[in-house]
């Protein structure tokens, strides 16, 4: 059986990784036609305040990734960088969010040889699950029109009033890109039921595995969320994994 690891980090602690995220995603920007876009650069490599999730199957290599780069005084976020051109109001509504803690999922991709397996929806599930442990009140995004389902599953809700009622003609003519917010990300009220369910498990049990059929195969995901270094009390959790491991032996 396959196994799929989904996991998080915060990006300067992980160089090669990032280096590997960075080269697989400009590919598959390059196989869609979209190059030279203004916020592929690798400046986010050596931010401290970026964190990544890799996705990464034992058989084919990292597949998938995502990235969440929390917003500060005098840093521009990837959406103001590429919309503000556009409509130069993207930069106070993402002032509004910032003062409570703010940051942007972004750099979403998933290699072509892996498509229809739900990878998309995956990584943002995890990335949107990461806000308790970074500290965020806010969540935006700037997702494609063709990917709009996966973002609305994870409880994000359109920017209206900015663009054309939230849609920018983005990064090429024949692209639809829409700005995206989740208000409340310890909530995650915007979130549709059962996805809500999902995304407090994640968040509750940042280091799980299951096995679920991805486009008709069964696969093991693991989940590997817990991010080195932050302040995350996992006491309970780690004694509810003792307990269950301790009863599966006796059973």
């Amino acid at each position: 059986m396959e196994q799929l690891t989904f996991k998080a980090f915060r990006a300067v602690s992980e160089p090669a990784l990032c280096v590997e995220f960075l080269r697989q995603h400009r590919k598959v920007l390059e196989d869609f036609g979209i190059q030279n876009v203004s916020t592929n650069t690798d400046t986010w490599t050596k931010d401290p305040d970026t964190y990544v999730i890799v996705a990464i199957s034992d058989i084919h290599g990292m597949v998938g990734g995502i990235r969440v780069e929390v917003g500060r005084t005098g840093r521009k976020l990837p959406l103001e960088q590429a919309l503000y051109h556009l409509d130069d109001r993207i930069a106070l509504k993402l002032e509004e969010f910032r003062p409570n803690g703010n940051a942007e999922v972004c750099g979403l991709w998933n290699a072509n040889h892996y498509s229809s397996k739900g990878l998309p929806s995956m990584l943002a599930f995890a990335a949107v699950s990461l806000a308790n442990q970074i500290g965020l009140r806010s969540l935006v995004c700037l997702v494609a029109h063709y990917t709009l389902r996966h973002a609305v599953k994870a409880g994000f809700t359109i920017i209206e009033d900015v663009g054309q009622a939230g849609t920018f003609t983005y990064p090429i003519p024949s692209i639809k890109a829409i700005a995206m917010v989740i208000p409340d990300a310890i909530t995650l009220r915007t979130a549709p039921f059962p996805y809500r369910q999902q995304l407090l498990s994640l968040r509750l049990r940042p280091e799980q595995e299951r096995v679920e059929l991805l486009n008709g195969e069964a696969v093991l995901i693991k989940y590997q969320l817990y991010i080195e270094g932050q302040v995350l009390d996992m006491t309970t959790y780690q004694s509810i994994v003792a307990l269950r491991e301790q009863y599966a032996e006796s059973a």
